[in-house]
């Protein structure tokens, strides 16, 4: 199949990746930056700024945004609130330089006022789409934190500058990364797992249990250390310091991106003629053989050869099949190749073998020069194919060929095994002869029953006591017993005699017996049991009498135990064996056995004692041995007459021996077997079994009955065979485990079945044991009894295999085998060699093998999911020789682009070289497109490192080929493969060889995948991963594209469309089946129809999940098989997944019946994993508004199986259908949104899914639409919803609802929307949201839900929310929030927040529900917004809240260290982002709404010890975090028409520490603002440097009004601080000076400035202040340095008076006060003021500010008596100061470098005139602006002045006509254009050029500047050589 080049497709997507590192030979690739251009452009007079899209005027350099202004932080709608981001400056360390690689972070641009600050600041583990590893880590590590606490939180290496740099570089949505995970991100990110040395992978005991599928791996894999230049010569400094240096020249297993392509030889012809070539023998020699360039040569050396190397220039041409082993340190092809063979498979038809030798490195030379690549170091055992071309066809694909593998039809299982009889040991013995009548049979046992009398020539009594004989009863009494020696005497010396004993054979003595004691009651315990001690028991003991001088008497004695001994007067049997050695026998005269040690006065009846050597009763059948392996386990044909435990005995001799007791039940007479008497948990029923009938691969079932008495806890107990092995050493087997049972159970039967493998090889027969559990010293031991102890053999192994015979065409006899695991293990895989090939009847064949194998499933047993049997012989081998290491040979296709090749039906052994990069089996080493390459049906056996490796190539077919055994993946795609065909391939058995510590820099072979798949752009079809060492397929996509030596070349994968990928199986993989992780296609095409497809994936007995899906966008599964998996799909922080045509089952009796006793090759491999069909999320992960917006569509999905809980799953918790994940239930509730379609859930509980374990997790309401009612348990509905089984679920919908199990309820007949409302946690407790169905008027309460851990998360602003969620139909409600006293309430907020339209039809939307709140007193309630603010009355430390993820103390009261006394509130921090807070009141911030407000809080800070910390510096700005802040976060709609989605918008810098500042006392933070709203909002204390603590008092957040006469406050500094004051832009040092103000009174100074505009600054409330308002400004201002105030030049001017205003996107900056008159005051105080008309846009702004702009920058600045109040209209006098009495207040020049103004003497000689001077044209003169609000139509008025006209010299000027000065009213803002109005003096006089010359005109208002917005007076148009004095000037109204 061909395929596009993807390559060029790739480089497209990866342009403008940040980084140059390119691969040339596959791309060119452009990196494109951006210009940033600064010019410094200064506005002049009074032009404005309109910020309204574009500039209007002069572009002003932007301000600092240090300022209070909004600034958003934009969030894709999470719920989970986002935390906070770190801001520009946030790495910024005074005097510390950055790392090489640093990257300015998105945000840290300079800001403009108002500008937006888009900040993604995610929650738990930040809901974005696109960079998700930052998530991954986020959320793991929270879910580390919850599970395991901080310090389980480990920080690995990752936090190199290649992680944090460029990881998102092509995110697709708004949000960035944040400070909680640039953290998180350094956690276990270093490659594609952390690198934990206490979490052994294989071992899952050493890590934490967390579940089935909390993978620790998730976290992003890096695979990519190297990716700068500077590593790059680290990685290759490694390789060459730990290889053996023996040559120079680059070594290929380091970097190979500088080494250029190889083309094919132009000395070689496109295609050779070898018709009459020479052999290759003409030119083999003593060393390396060359095939000459454009020379064929064919091969025709023996069958063994062995040269010093080949390298083909030329062509080398083997004939077809042409036998010869030729052993070679290397193969270089640089020609051609080419091979064949077409013989059956077969050891026998081995063709071409090529050994590749030694362990020396060779040096390649390229026959024409190739770049960087003269010579080349490859290492050892290299076939390198470089610029060549195979052609190897092992295998043609042609029809009648076969397949390389199949699945097994079915199985032809082996006979059981029928092992010689060892007599003694598993066959009876039979007397020895009789010594002096051999015709004369010596019996088997000896039996004294006393049924017909007493032969009291043996039986004794002892002395004193007296045996005697009872005729009727049979038995035999001894009486007066007076001692302890006396009792019962049995002479045994005859019998010995005449029928010697053999020598250590077991013997047996049962004896039945009764004890009488006239001092106890019948039935009464005896001495014995009562007193527990030896010598209160009875013994039976036995004395040897050898002849006289040959030795002496000695005994041995056996105490009865008191567990075997009867009650008094009561018949009970006592058993036991004995033995006789050579001393025993030798020179022995005399035997005898006496019981003993009776309490003097018993009376003691003996019914019958019998000796014997044991029967056939003891030992299986010798003619079916192996049929049944447990001998008597019913107890029912015991030896002793029935009684005797033999050959069951006891471990514990001295405690209890096991008893044959009998039982009627229902008429039939039961024996079983008792125990009783224990002190351990292995104090049980114990015998041996035939080692001898363990063969291989067998199947034998276990059974038994058990009950206890005596104790009344439940116990639980396992089968154990264990005994020594030929090759596992001693084995502890544990084939069965018994479920739980209590004593109240009775008889409880176990079963179960075991395949007989390497563990049970024994030497020598094992012994059989029953351990309990739950039993120890403190609960006691309980008492046994069993019946019924069966293991009986099932079936063999498989002898024969079934295959289709097509597929088997080529499958030779003496060819090897391999069977795929049939376990959850790929070690369980087998191999063997095919003894014959038989044909069936059906058209099959059958396999038979050389040795039986284990049996395994096939499709006979399990249609669709059978195991795979391959053939792994090939007839061409290539091998790496064994030299006793890791090191074979391997196989390179190197930088050969172009190049067709063939490598077909090859095997592959003992090739790759492991944790050696670039050494594997097979290699396609960026190649690019290879169009035509076929690498099929090879076998790759053996493999120590990796089976077929493709990096960088396309357009390959990869198919057929078989991995078995192999170190590292098998089948590895890396991030640049593309378009290649990956068909019907087989991995199998990969091994755990790599460990993190010995992987390959970069890589994750330690997980030995089956399929690794980095790359998007391949296809995969019909393949199988069985028994990965991890996963069987692994697909993840990274963030980052890396290329040849992982230097990053492009952005993330995750977005792009993945290839084909269905018909492929996973079994058998040691975690999941399938691991799909990161598929973010969806977000790149928004297409619900361009998503990811995975379709007909089948995976089972795979030990975790079947298929792991996490971060999976909108991933649809289509078809499917699961069956036999932990979980058959967990769907993990995936939204928008579709689940459709799949059949998943739980565990079948088939496997449950099957598996080993391994525990870790046992589903529920941990006791907390859950077993479960489909594993699923509760909560949404992603909650941007471009994301998919539900969570899981099921459609036409069966499940089954998951019912059997006691019977197949012992060592699960719960087993459920559906289960839900309890590790991300943020939310405190159900919003997974989910619906199911012609969904069967074959259950005989009735358990759809488990809703009380799935309220435990946080999921209290679920909620599933049934489409189509296939979930109604009464199969009644055509539709309804699947809900949790709660009163405010159901209670809408009247008797629609039943209840089902597993606590949920069914729903007919409605369709469920949902909204939910988040609210405050403290003070809600009792909380309900009560909603009527106002229809109906049926109410239900609902209970508000939180996540609750510790008071860490509690607390946590971002995370700590009550929620209140409903699910309705359609209709009309009311909801409203009401207490437990049905009173109506507010819970401070409510976050109302809809969930996507229902699935079905009719759910609730969001125009159906009425919100109704409590009446509100806003001037009450709303006059201080902080609650618990003040300390003198603070006993806890609620509402306060915080911001801080990390820790676990969080805000503490700290009673006595609060101001005066009181009751403070600590906050331990450690990052500067995090800090104290609190919500407000959301009904009062909608009252308030637009108001200003005045935040104060009192602070100190100290340092980690607790001394006053000495790092705080208020004057640096906000974003280098230096000093606290109070920022206002409030979440806002996107669309609020939907309410669907949610943004946090952050308002920093509201407030500040005011100056001065002393660290030892308490620091005020300060500040005003304008009050916004939204559904909620807190405020927070923050940005104080790290490690920096908090103590917190007095705080309030109180209404500020707003003062006409005083819109300035502390103007004068009469706080003694600088409260209100605050810095505008930049890091200015701002300082209160006591004494250096004018008068001696205060001033302010700012100093540090690094801009013109860098002063001190204040935020002003003028919202009483209207449109057309004037207000006048003043201040007195000095610098540092004189200034000129006459000019703009920057190194000279003076400051001025700004005022900025803000209103939406209107930006308004005026230049509201000047410095007019040259004229300081004595002390060097300039006057600065001026008058400003309030604009429209300026009415009630956002934010109003005054700064003093336009000094150097070198220079400070000082202030002081600093005012600004409204000018209340006065149309009688429009002039303000008009007598100059104030000089120069409110008079300004008309142009600032043009023109000169001084104050002088007025007109009367007395008082002030201003006198304009240095004038450059007659145009220069004085203004003021007046009140154009008094500028009506037809108004008149008269115009007063006074002149006078001097010159340079200052002598008086006459002047004539238009020459003298006049007035000009100058309109602006005007409809038609500016107006100018010149009124003459209308006095007819003289002009007196000594004196002042009065002034007078009258002018009635014109239409044209009444209309004006602005109206001015100048004072101009005069000579400019002379100067323009002036005094009393007015413009009264004529009344």
């Amino acid at each position: 199949m061909k395929f596009q080049n993807a390559i060029l497709s790739i480089a497209t997507a990866f342009s403008g990746a940040n980084n140059n590192m390119v691969d040339a030979k596959l791309w060119n690739l452009r990196g494109f930056g951006n210009a940033n251009n600064n010019n410094e452009v200064m506005m002049k007079n009074d032009e404005v700024i309109n910020h309204s899209g574009s500039l209007v005027g002069e572009e002003l350099p932007s301000p600092s945004a240090n300022m209070g202004e909004l600034f958003l932080s934009e969030q894709q709608g999470e719920r989970r609130l986002p935390k906070k981001k770190k801001d520009k400056g946030d790495d910024e360390v005074e005097g510390a330089s950055k790392k090489k690689g640093d990257k300015k972070k998105k945000g840290q641009k300079e800001q403009k006022i108002g500008d937006a600050i888009l900040e993604g600041a995610p929650g738990d583990a930040a809901a974005k789409a696109g960079c998700d590893e930052l998530e991954d880590d986020v959320v793991d590590q929270f879910r580390r934190i919850l599970k395991k606490g901080e310090n389980g939180v480990k920080k690995s290496k990752a936090n190199k500058e290649d992680v944090s740099s460029g990881l998102c570089d092509s995110c697709t949505t708004s949000e960035e990364r944040t400070e909680a995970d640039i953290v998180a991100s350094h956690i276990d990110i270093m490659v594609e797992v952390p690198d934990d040395p206490t979490c052994d992978p294989d071992d899952k005991e050493s890590c934490i249990e967390t579940g089935a599928g909390d993978d620790d791996t998730l976290t992003p894999p890096e695979e990519g250390e190297g990716a700068s230049p500077s590593e790059e010569g680290e990685v290759g400094a490694e390789f060459e310091a730990t290889s053996r240096q023996l040559m120079d020249g680059r070594r290929l297993t380091g970097n190979t991106n500088q080494i250029g392509q190889f083309a094919p030889l132009s000395c070689n012809p496109v295609e050779f003629d070898c018709t009459g070539a020479a052999g290759l023998s003409t030119v083999v020699g003593g060393g390396p053989v060359v095939v000459p360039c454009g020379t064929c040569l064919v091969y025709d050396l023996g069958d063994e050869a062995t040269i010093g190397g080949l390298h083909i220039i030329g062509k080398l041409l083997v004939p077809t099949n042409y036998k010869s082993t030729l052993s070679t340190p290397y193969v270089f092809v640089q020609g051609e190749l080419e091979m064949s063979d077409n013989q059956p498979i077969s050891e026998d038809n081995t063709s071409m073998k090529i050994v590749l030798t030694g362990n020396t490195d060779v040096m390649f030379t390229p026959h024409e020069p190739v770049a960087g690549a003269a010579p080349l170091n490859v290492g050892e055992k290299p076939f390198l194919v470089a610029g060549g071309k195979l052609n190897i066809r092992g295998w043609d694909d042609v029809e009648g060929s076969g397949t390389t593998w199949t699945p097994i039809l079915a199985m032809a299982e082996a006979d059981r095994l029928h092992p010689d009889p060892i007599v003694g040991e598993t066959a009876a013995r039979t007397a020895l002869p009789h010594l002096s009548n051999p015709t004369i049979t010596c019996p088997n046992k000896v039996v004294h029953d006393f049924e017909g009398g007493v032969d009291f020539s043996v039986w004794k009594g002892g002395d004193g006591n007296v045996l005697s004989y009872d005729e009727a009863s049979g038995t035999l009494t001894a009486t007066n017993l007076r001692r302890d020696w006396q009792g019962f005497r049995l002479d045994f010396t005859k019998f010995t005699k005449d029928c010697p004993l053999t020598q250590d054979a077991t013997y047996l003595v049962t004896i039945r017996l009764k004890i009488e004691d006239p001092t106890l009651e019948d039935g009464a315990v005896s001495i014995c049991e009562t007193n527990n001690h030896p010598d209160h028991c009875p013994k039976l003991g036995r004395s040897i009498i050898k002849a006289e001088g040959k030795g002496w008497l000695y005994d041995d004695k056996v105490r009865l135990l008191p567990s075997s001994i009867g009650r008094n007067n009561e018949w009970f049997t006592f058993a036991t064996e004995w033995t006789w050695d050579e001393n025993d026998l030798t020179d022995t005269v005399a035997q005898v056995f006496y019981l003993e040690n009776f309490k003097p006065g018993q009376i003691l009846h003996m019914d019958e004692f019998q000796f014997e050597l044991p029967s056939s009763k003891s030992y299986a059948p010798v003619e079916d041995p192996c049929l049944e392996l447990v001998v008597n386990g019913d107890a029912e044909n015991a030896d002793g007459r029935g009684w005797h435990h033999y050959p069951m005995w006891s471990g514990r001799t001295d405690r209890f021996i096991p008893t044959i007791l009998e039982e009627t039940v229902d008429g039939a007479v039961n024996k079983y077997w008792h125990i009783e008497n224990r002190i351990w948990i292995g104090d049980s029923l114990r015998f041996h079994v035939n080692h001898q009938c363990f063969m291989l691969g067998s199947t034998y079932s276990i059974s038994l009955r058990a009950r206890f008495t005596g104790k009344t806890h439940p116990v639980t107990y396992w089968f154990e065979i264990k005994g020594d092995t030929a090759t596992e050493g001693y084995k502890y087997n544990k084939p069965l485990y018994c479920p739980q049972q209590s004593a109240a159970d009775g008889w409880v039967t176990c079963s179960g079945d075991f395949v007989v493998d390497e563990n049970y090889d024994f030497t020598s027969s094992p012994e059989i044991v029953l351990v309990t559990q739950d039993e120890n010293d403190s609960t006691g031991y309980v008492d046994w009894d069993f019946d019924d102890v069966s293991i009986k053999f099932k079936s063999g192994p498989a002898a024969g295999l079934e295959v289709d015979k097509s597929d088997a065409a080529r499958w030779g006899v003496n060819s090897d085998v391999h069977i795929t695991s049939n376990t959850l293990h790929g070690d369980d895989a087998q191999d063997g060699r095919v003894k014959a090939v038989s044909q069936k009847d059906n058209g099959n064949v059958v396999i038979e093998l050389e040795n039986p194998i284990t049996p395994v499933f096939s499709e006979q047993e399990t249609p669709g999911y059978g195991v795979e049997i391959a053939v792994t012989s090939r007839n061409i081998k290539i091998i790496g020789e064994d030299d006793g290491t890791y090191n074979g040979g391997y196989l390179q296709v190197f930088h050969t682009p172009g190049v067709a090749q063939v490598i077909e039906g090859v095997e592959f052994f003992n090739m790759g070289q492991t944790s050696r990069k670039n050494r594997f089996a097979i290699q396609l080493l960026y190649n690019g497109n290879v169009e035509g390459t076929s690498i099929s049906s090879n076998s790759i056996r053996q493999s120590n490192m990796r089976c077929i490796s493709v990096d960088g190539t396309a357009n390959a077919t990869i198919a057929s080929n078989v991995g078995a055994g192999i170190t590292g993946h098998c089948f590895y795609f890396d991030r640049i493969s593309a378009d290649n065909m990956v068909v019907d391939n087989l991995a199998s058995n990969l091994n755990d060889r790599i460990n993190s510590g010995n992987r390959i820099d970069g890589y994750d072979d330690h997980y030995a995948d089956g399929f690794a798949i980095w790359s998007p752009f391949n296809h995969f079809i019909g393949n199988v991963a069985a028994g990965g060492h991890a996963r069987g397929f692994r697909y993840y996509l990274d963030t980052k594209t890396l290329g040849e030596d992982l230097i990053q070349v492009g952005g993330t994968l995750r977005v792009s469309p993945i290839g084909t990928f269905k018909d492929n199986k996973a079994h058998s993989n040691f975690r999941q089946g399938f691991h799909l992780a990161d598929l973010e296609q969806f977000f790149q095409f928004r297409d619900p129809e361009n998503v990811p497809v995975f379709e007909n994936l089948s995976a089972y007995r795979n030990r975790e999940q079947g298929i792991y899906a996490y971060n999976c966008v909108y991933c649809k599964f289509i078809r499917g098989f699961l069956s036999d998996n932990q979980k058959g799909i967990e769907i993990r922080r995936s939204d928008g997944i579709t689940l459709q045509d799949f059949v998943i089952q739980g565990q079948t009796e088939l496997f449950k019946n099957y598996v080993n006793d391994n525990n870790s090759h046992k589903l529920c491999g941990h006791s907390s994993w859950t077993y479960e069909g489909i594993h699923m999320m509760g909560t949404l992960w992603r909650l941007g508004h471009q994301d998919p917006g539900f969570g899981l569509r099921v459609k036409n999905v069966v499940l089954s199986g998951f019912d059997k809980l006691k019977e197949y799953y012992d060592n699960c918790p719960s087993t459920e259908p559906i289960g839900l994940s309890a590790d991300t239930h943020y939310g405190a509730h159900f919003d997974y949104k989910t619906s199911f379609e012609n969904v069967t859930v074959d259950d005989g509980r009735g358990i759809i899914l488990d809703g009380c374990r799935a309220s435990s997790y946080g999921y209290p309401d679920i909620v599933i639409n049934d489409i189509d009612g296939s979930l109604d348990p009464d199969m009644s509905a055509s539709s309804g919803a699947l809900v949790s089984d709660q009163t405010y679920m159901t209670g809408l919908f009247g008797d629609n609802c039943k209840s089902t199990a597993g606590c949920m309820s069914y729903c007919a007949g409605v369709c469920l929307g949902m909204f939910t409302l988040f609210t405050e946690r403290y003070g809600t407790e009792n909380y309900k949201l009560r909603v009527t169905n106002t229809a109906s008027t049926l109410s239900v309460e609902i209970p508000g839900n939180v996540r609750t851990y510790n008071e860490r998360w509690n607390t946590y602003a971002y995370d700590g929310q009550r929620t209140f969620a409903a699910s309705l139909p359609a209709g009309n409600y009311t909801a409203e929030f009401v207490d437990e006293f049905g009173n109506s309430v507010w819970p401070t907020y409510a976050e109302e927040q809809w969930a996507q339209a229902a699935d079905c039809s009719g759910g609730v939307s969001i125009g159906d529900v009425t919100f109704i709140k409590p009446a509100l007193d806003a001037a009450t309630e709303c006059a201080d917004m902080i609650r618990n603010g003040d300390s003198a009355n603070r006993t806890e430390v609620t509402p306060w809240l915080h911001t801080k993820w990390y820790g676990e103390i969080v805000n503490e009261l700290k009673p006595g260290e609060g101001i005066g006394g009181g009751n403070a509130i600590a906050m331990d921090r450690t990052y500067h982002w995090t800090g104290i807070a609190q919500n407000l009141n959301s009904m009062c911030t909608d009252a308030r709404e637009g108001e200003w407000y005045e935040f104060s809080a009192w602070m100190k800070m100290t340092d980690a010890n607790g001394n006053p910390s000495t790092n705080i510096d208020p004057n640096r700005e906000w974003w280098r975090n230096q000093a606290p802040i109070m920022t206002i976060t409030d979440r806002q709609y996107r669309d609020v028409s939907t309410k669907q989605h949610l943004y946090n918008a952050e308002h920093r810098n509201l407030a500040a520490l005011a100056r001065p500042y002393n660290n030892d006392e308490w620091g005020h933070i300060h500040g005003i603002f304008k009050m916004p709203t939204s559904p909620r909002l807190w405020f927070e204390l923050e940005r104080a440097p790290d490690n920096v603590k908090f103590l917190l008092d007095n705080a309030s957040l109180t209404p500020l009004t707003c003062n006409r006469d005083g819109l300035v406050r502390n103007g004068n500094l009469e706080t003694n601080d600088s409260l209100y004051w605050d810095t505008y832009g930049g890091d200015l040092v701002l300082e209160v000076l006591h004494g250096a103000g004018p008068n001696g009174g205060h001033a302010l100074r700012s100093s540090s400035r690094n801009w013109y505009d860098q002063t001190q600054s204040q935020a002003l409330n003028i919202d009483c202040v209207n449109a057309g308002d004037r207000i006048a400004f003043s201040a007195k201002i000095k610098t540092s340095t004189s200034c000129n105030i006459y000019s703009w030049d920057v190194n000279q001017r003076c400051n001025d008076l700004q005022l900025f205003t803000k209103k939406g996107n209107v930006h308004e900056y005026h230049r509201a006060g000047y410095i007019t008159a040259d004229t300081p005051d004595v002390d060097g105080w300039h006057h600065v003021h001026g008058i400003h008309v309030h604009s429209e846009n300026g009415e009630k702004p956002d934010l109003a500010r005054i700064y003093f702009p336009d000094a150097n920058h070198n220079w400070d600045v000082y202030t002081a008596d600093v005012k600004a109040y409204v000018l209340e209209q006065n149309c009688q006098a429009l002039v303000m100061n008009p007598d100059m009495e104030e000089k120069d207040l409110y008079w300004t020049y008309t142009d600032k470098d043009r023109s000169k103004v001084k104050v002088i003497t007025g007109s009367g000689g007395s008082g002030h005139a201003l006198r304009l001077y240095d004038r450059d044209h007659s145009w220069r003169g004085l203004r003021q602006v007046l009140d154009p609000r008094c500028f009506v139509p037809g108004e008149e008025f008269t115009i007063y002045a006074k002149f006078r006209i001097t010159d340079a010299s200052l002598a008086g000027v006459a002047c004539e006509g238009t020459q003298c000065p006049s007035v000009v009213l100058y309109g602006k803002k005007c409809p038609s254009g500016d107006v100018r109005e010149k009124y003459w003096n209308a006095l007819d006089m003289p002009w007196d050029p000594e004196g002042w010359n009065n002034y007078e005109a009258t002018f009635a208002v014109s239409d044209e500047i009444a209309a004006c917005g602005s109206v001015e007076l100048y004072i101009h148009e005069v000579n400019a050589i002379w100067n323009i004095e002036i005094d009393d000037v007015q413009i009264n109204a004529i009344v």
